[in-house]
């Protein structure tokens, strides 16, 4: 395993992580089921090499059905419900790290956004990068 490039956990701490090396890709989400899994505007996430996790503690999982017929699974803590890190039937091998359960997330710099068109008038994220009306191929 590479060094360590960042820590994170959930509320409570009963699930720790590790992240090895940096992340593949890094994006904020504004679809639907992000927002109401996170109870605001969008989800920031950071992808990473399933290799380059690991995880300590049990977490409870919730698996959807997106619009493009890829199952979305998320993981939280089943103890305080902080969601740290999905995975996409699209993207074998890769975890989506919710960037707000890092320790120190100040690395974090959003490559693009995706379901643009469900961003809602309040929520500021980047329009200067490559802003998504769905989710690419």
């Amino acid at each position: 395993m590479s060094a360590v490039f960042a820590t994170g956990k959930c509320l409570c701490g009963a699930v720790t992580f590790t992240l090895h090396g940096p992340p593949v890709g890094t994006g904020q989400c504004h679809c639907k089921d992000c927002q109401r899994a996170s109870g605001t505007g969008h989800m920031s996430l950071a992808r990473f090499k399933t290799e380059d996790v690991d995880m300590s503690g049990e977490t409870a999982s919730f698996a959807v059905t997106a619009d493009s017929g890829n199952v979305n699974t998320r993981h939280f803590c089943p103890k305080c419900g902080s969601r740290l890190y999905g995975e996409n039937s699209a993207f074998p091998g890769i975890k989506n790290i919710s960037v707000g359960c890092v320790d120190d997330n100040n690395w974090f710099v959003a490559g693009r956004v995706v379901y643009a068109k469900d961003r809602p008038a309040w929520d500021v994220t980047p329009t200067d990068i490559p802003n998504f009306d769905r989710m690419p191929p």
